[in-house]
Parts: structure tokens; sequence; C-alpha cells
């Protein structure tokens, strides 16, 4: 085993540990040192798995769902879904994960959204999306791997979001957003497909009319 996977075995040891006051503390240093200690990890180790405290584990516990998902979508037939179906099962999935850790999920998300985190939220949106689009089949590498995650960040923020403050039967509400948030996507998509037919009929619109503009 190497470092890394020592590291990542601590980590995983105080993240377990820490489950039990994260959602009544939230994600303190204090919560971080008290899961150390809980879980018979060195103080040094402890320090050295999560050097900035509760901020870290924040990013840990996000990650570590992730990587849940990640797998949990690798078992799917992925490749029998249509794009709408991809993304709903990836956006549905990853706020399933969290569904029993509902209050933690929260305190992680309140804690990302402080100001002086915000380089740290982008990160983990960012992750998050991209394993999402990638573990769906995506394989884009011009533009459209900028746009594509740029569109889900968006959906996935905000149906995280609703998903918070949801107290519906089983997340209904919440799914159903979802589907009102899929569906304004693939009607952009549409239009800018329609945008293009044209286009490509009558050529481009600025162009011809920057012609008008010096007669």
């Amino acid at each position: 085993m190497d470092n890394h996977e020592i590291s990542e075995t601590i980590k995983a040891k105080i993240l377990e540990a820490a489950l039990v006051d994260l959602a009544f503390d939230g994600f303190t240093d204090a919560v971080v040192e008290k899961a150390g200690q809980s879980a018979g990890i060195e103080p040094a180790e402890t320090a050295f798995a999560f050097p900035r405290g509760g901020i870290d584990l924040a990013i840990y516990f996000v990650r570590d769902g992730v990587a849940e998902m990640e797998a949990k979508l690798a078992s799917l037939d992925i490749e029998s879904m249509k794009i709408r179906e991809r993304i709903k099962n990836a956006v549905q999935t990853r706020l399933e994960i969290d569904a029993d850790n509902k209050e933690i999920a929260r305190r992680a998300f309140n804690m990302l959204a402080l100001p002086g985190n915000a380089k740290e939220a982008s990160l983990c949106l960012a992750h998050t999306v991209d394993v999402m689009w990638r573990s769906t089949g995506d394989k884009s590498t011009d533009f459209n791997f900028y746009t594509k995650r740029a569109t889900l960040a968006a959906v996935y923020s905000a149906t995280r979001l609703f998903w918070l403050n949801d107290d519906s039967t089983d997340s209904l509400d919440s799914w159903a957003f979802l589907d009102r948030r899929i569906d304004n996507v693939m009607q952009i998509e549409k239009g800018k497909a329609k945008f293009r037919e044209l286009q490509d009929r009558l050529g481009n619109p600025l162009e011809t009319l920057a012609k008008f503009r010096y007669r």
C-alpha cells in the first residue's frame, strides 16, 4: 500500500467517524480532530489528511459521494439510454447517495457556499459534472466539452439546492424539478440546432446585416 492509499484510507476512517457529529456540529476543525481520535488516528496523520480541517473534510465528503456515484453509474446500461435519461440518472444518483445524510450534505453545501470557499466550491462542482459526463459516455474534447459541463453545472446546482429543501415523499418534487430543468436545456439545444440549419441555408445573419451598415 503506497502513501496515497494510506492517506485515502485515513480520510475514509475519519469521515466515517465524523458522520455522527457532522449533522449537528457541521464541518468544523473540532469535529475533524474528534473524529481522528475516535478512529484511532494519530493527530499528525489527521492533520496531514485534512490540513485545513473542516473545509478539507467537506471537500472529501463531496468527492467521496461523486466516487460512489461513478461506481453506481458504471453498473448501468448507459449506452442504451437517450441523453436526457443519462443526465437524469447521473444527477438523481448523485443526490440519492446523500439521501441518508441529507443534513450533512446541507452542512457541506453551506460550508462551500461561504465567500472564502468560492474556489473550492467551483472545483467541487467542476469535478462533479465532469465525472457525470464521462460516466455517461461523453468523450468530447472540443468546445462542446466546456458547454456541456457549464450547462450540466447549472442544472445540477439548481436541482441540488431544490432537493436540499424538498420534503416531498421520495423526493418526487425534486425529480419533477429536474425533469423541467432538462426540458429547458433540450429546448435550448433544439433552438440552437434550428438556428444552425437556418444559418446554413441563409448564411451568417450578422454578416448579412453588416453589409447594410455601410450602404
